[in-house]
């Protein structure tokens, strides 16, 4: 059985607390029973590594991965099975992200944390608007890297599908649609289900420390990776 969350954010994420160093996550998780997680930085992944060291240490898988904010200004999930594939799409992204230096005083700072739990600097970068790339064309690249593809909170009123584009598109190669924990609960989901054609997921999208441990789901499989994650989800859903 993996009780897992796909979505979370560090300190490296603008709009995320400070205190969520990848070690307390790490930390938090493992008290919460989750034994897999995605650690989902806005176009940002520098804190990733740090948290695949920590979970090696208190055995918990960490998914390489980015939330990727499109050109439609879209979010989207992008996960990966190495760190050394999420270092390349990382190449991608810094390549296709403004020239801008971040605005700690409006943003918030971007924070970086060593695997020793200790700050070694801030990215000045601006991470926190769209890259020149399309929802269709991050799917293709992502694809191609072996990754997989979910768009996030996809009925949220700001930066989803819905919001940015109007719909959700059936035709779309996505692996996957997330709806926010709330939605999930309110209308009593389960994994299997699919939605607008693609299997149905949700995760926490913390922001505190406090919210690491509160959203989880559940497969009956031993799975070590986002693959082997969405590979029972979607046995589940035929």
């Amino acid at each position: 059985m993996t009780r897992f969350d796909l979505h979370i954010h560090s300190a490296l994420s603008a709009c995320a607390e400070k205190a969520l160093s990848p070690a307390r996550i790490v930390d938090r998780a493992s008290e919460a029973g989750i034994s897999l997680l995605a650690l989902t930085d806005h176009n940002a992944s520098a804190n990733v590594l740090p948290a695949v060291e920590a979970g090696r240490r208190r055995g918990v898988g960490v998914i390489p991965g980015v939330e990727v904010m499109t050109r439609e200004e879209v979010h989207v999930l992008t996960l990966f099975g190495d760190v050394e594939t999420l270092a390349d799409w990382q190449g991608v992204l810094d390549a296709a992200l403004p020239e801008a230096p971040n605005r700690p005083e409006f943003f918030g700072y971007q924070v970086l944390y060593d695997a020793a739990d200790e700050i070694v600097g801030v990215d000045d970068r601006l991470r926190q608007v769209g890259i020149g790339l399309g929802v269709d064309a991050i799917t293709e690249q992502v694809h191609d890297r072996g990754g997989l593809v979910i768009p996030a909170h996809v009925f949220r009123r700001r930066h989803s599908l819905t919001s940015q584009l109007g719909f959700v598109p059936t035709d779309a190669a996505f692996d996957a649609i997330e709806i926010t924990a709330g939605e999930w609960a309110q209308k009593g989901c389960r994994l299997g289900q699919r939605l607008h054609g693609y299997p149905l997921v949700s995760g926490s999208d913390a922001h505190f420390l406090e919210d690491v441990g509160r959203t989880w789901l559940e497969v009956s499989e031993q799975a070590r990776s986002a693959g082997e994650v969405m590979q029972a989800i979607r046995r589940l859903a035929g």
